[in-house]
C-alpha cells in the first residue's frame, strides 16, 4: 500500500514534496477539508487543506487532520515555522503543492496516483480485476460521447471516471475526490427529478446547467432484468447524438455485468466483515485481528432506529447511519434479536465510544426510539466477550420499565468495575432526564431504595447498579 512519502515520490518534486515527517502512514481514501466544514478524517486519509484565510484556519485543519496520512497545504501556510510546529506536535506528516500547481490539477493528480496504485494492487493479487475494467469502460464511454464521463451506483458514490476531466465544473471534481456526490449537488439533481427518471425508465436524461457553475449533464441510466444499477454521467452541453445510440447502449449493457460483479463482490466481503465481527464478539479470540484498530474496546448494544424490526434489518440502518457520519467500514453486526457495535474506548475519533455517544445524542432529536447500552471497556481482544455480556445485562434492564425519570428520547449506560462476568463488581448505570423528557423533572438521584430490582446491586449480587449523577447542565446522556 502506497504512503504518503511514496505519493510525494510517484508524483516528483515537480508537482508535490514533502515538508517534514517520515510519511510512513499507509494512503487511503483522499478527503478534501475546509476550515469549519464537517468532514470526517479518517486514519490514514491524506488531506489536501483548502480554504485556509489565517492561522486559526489552518490550526482547525491541522487539528481535524491529526489521524491523516499527511496534510497537504500550499504558500505561504507550508513555510510558515507556526504550522510545520502544529504539524510536528500532531504526529502530522506535512506535502506542500508546488506553487506553479492549480489546485484543481494537484487534486486530480493525487487521485489519479491513488487510483493506480489501486489497480496495481488489484492486478497483483485479486482474481477479479472488475474496478480495472470499469475504468477502461469509462473511457470507452467517454470515447463515445466525446466527454468526461463517470460512472455511479444508485447512491450517488463514484466506482469509476475517464481521463480527460480537466475543464470541468467544481461538483464534478469534488465527486471525483470524495468519490461522492456532493450533497448540495444531489439535491439539485434530485429535485429535477433526475433520480425518479433513472430509478423507472431506460431512457437517458438531459439535465440543463444549473445555478452555481454547476454544468449541463447527459445521464445514462445502466439497468439489468429491469433493475437499476446505476448510472453514466457525462459532462456535456447537449444530448448525445443518435448516431451513437447504439454504441453507448451496447456499452452500457458491458456496464451493467461489470456492476451485477460489484454487487456480488461487495456483498461477498460484507457478509465475511461481519463474519469476522461476530468472531470477536462470541469468542475468546487469542490474538488481534490485523483490521482492528488497537485497544482498548467496549462493546454497545445498538436499540432502533426503528423497532420492531428484524435484528439484520436494524444491523443495516445503523450501518447506514454511522456510514453517513463518517465510519466508512462500522464494527457492526447483530446476533440473534441484538445489533452490537465494537467501539474503540479511547480518543474521539469516527468509531469511538465517545464519537457514536455523540451521534446518538444528535440523532437522537430526530428518532426518540435511538438508545445504546455498553459494557465496559476491556484491553485485550479475549475479553471482548465479556463486555458484550456485561451490555447484555444493562439492556436488559429496559429504560421504559423504570418509574423514575430517565434520558429521554436516549440514554447512555456504562457499566465499569469488575464484576459477575468479570467487568465490575459494583457497576453502575448512570443516566439523566433531559429537558423536554415526556416523564423527567429534573434530575434525580436514585437507587436501591428506589427500585427494589437494584437492592442487591451493593453486594456486586445483581448486574444492574445504582444511578447518579452530580451534573449540574442539563443534558441527555451521561457517561461513567
Amino acid at each position: 500500500m502506497i504512503t504518503a512519502s511514496g505519493l510525494a515520490d510517484a508524483l516528483t518534486s515537480a508537482f508535490i514534496t514533502l515538508v517534514q515527517g517520515d510519511g510512513h502512514i499507509p494512503v487511503r481514501e483522499l478527503e478534501m477539508i475546509e476550515p469549519g466544514d464537517s468532514t470526517v478524517v479518517e486514519t490514514g486519509d491524506p488531506v489536501p487543506g483548502v480554504g485556509a484565510r489565517d492561522i486559526d484556519d489552518v490550526a482547525d485543519l491541522v487539528q481535524r487532520a491529526r489521524d491523516a496520512s499527511g496534510l497537504v497545504l500550499r504558500d505561504p501556510w507550508v513555510g510558515d515555522v507556526r504550522v510545520q510546529k502544529m504539524c510536528v506536535d500532531a504526529g502530522l506528516s506535512l506535502l506542500a503543492v508546488v506553487p506553479d500547481v492549480t489546485r484543481t490539477a494537484a487534486i486530480r493528480l493525487l487521485r489519479s496516483t491513488l487510483d493506480t496504485a489501486a489497480s496495481t494492487r488489484r492486478d497483483e493479487g485479486a482474481a477479479d480485476h472488475v474496478y480495472h475494467d470499469l475504468f477502461e469502460m469509462a473511457d470507452k464511454i467517454g470515447t463515445i460521447l466525446g466527454a468526461p464521463v463517470t460512472i455511479e451506483d444508485p447512491a450517488s458514490r463514484v466506482l469509476a471516471y475517464s481521463t480527460g476531466q480537466a475543464g470541468v465544473d467544481e461538483a464534478r471534481m469534488s465527486t471525483i475526490v470524495g468519490r461522492q456526490v456532493p450533497r448540495q449537488v444531489r439535491e439539485h439533481f434530485r429535485a429535477l427529478g433526475v433520480f425518479r427518471r433513472l430509478a423507472s425508465s431506460d431512457a437517458a436524461v438531459f439535465v440543463p446547467a444549473g445555478e452555481a457553475g454547476v454544468k449541463a449533464r447527459f445521464v445514462v441510466p445502466v439497468r439489468a432484468g429491469g433493475e437499476w444499477l446505476g448510472s453514466v454521467w457525462a459532462v456535456m452541453e447537449e444530448p448525445a447524438p443518435a448516431a451513437r445510440a447504439r454504441e453507448l447502449r451496447a456499452a452500457t449493457e458491458v456496464v451493467a455485468l461489470y456492476l451485477l460483479r460489484i454487487r456480488a463482490q461487495s456483498e461477498l466481503q460484507l457478509q465475511v466483515h461481519l463474519d469476522q465481527i461476530r468472531t470477536v464478539l462470541k469468542s475468546r479470540v487469542a490474538g488481534q485481528p490485523s483490521w482492528l484498530a488497537p485497544g482498548p474496546w467496549r462493546v454497545a448494544v445498538l436499540s432502533g432506529p426503528v423497532v420492531e424490526t428484524p435484528a439484520e434489518a436494524r444491523c443495516q440502518l445503523w450501518q447506514a447511519l454511522t456510514r453517513r457520519r463518517g465510519w466508512r467500514q462500522p464494527l457492526i453486526a447483530d446476533i440473534d434479536d441484538a445489533v452490537y457495535a465494537l467501539l474503540q474506548e479511547e480518543g474521539a475519533g469516527v468509531g469511538s465510544w465517545a464519537w457514536l455517544r455523540e451521534l446518538v445524542r444528535e440523532e437522537s432529536t430526530r428518532n426518540s426510539s435511538l438508545l445504546i447500552v455498553a459494557g465496559g471497556p476491556v484491553d485485550s481482544v479475549a475479553e471482548v466477550t465479556q463486555s458484550r455480556a456485561a451490555a447484555d445485562e444493562l439492556m436488559r434492564l429496559s429504560p421504559d420499565s423504570l418509574e423514575h425519570p430517565v434520558a429521554s428520547p436516549g440514554i447512555l449506560m456504562d457499566r465499569t468495575g469488575a464484576g459477575p462476568s468479570g467487568c465490575g463488581a459494583r457497576p453502575q448505570v448512570l443516566g439523566l432526564a433531559g429537558e423536554g423528557s415526556p416523564r423527567g423533572r429534573g434530575r434525580e438521584r436514585w437507587g436501591p431504595d428506589r427500585d427494589p430490582r437494584l437492592r442487591s446491586s451493593t453486594t456486586g449480587a445483581n448486574p444492574v447498579a445504582r444511578r447518579t449523577h452530580s451534573e449540574s447542565t442539563p443534558t441527555r446522556f451521561a457517561t461513567a
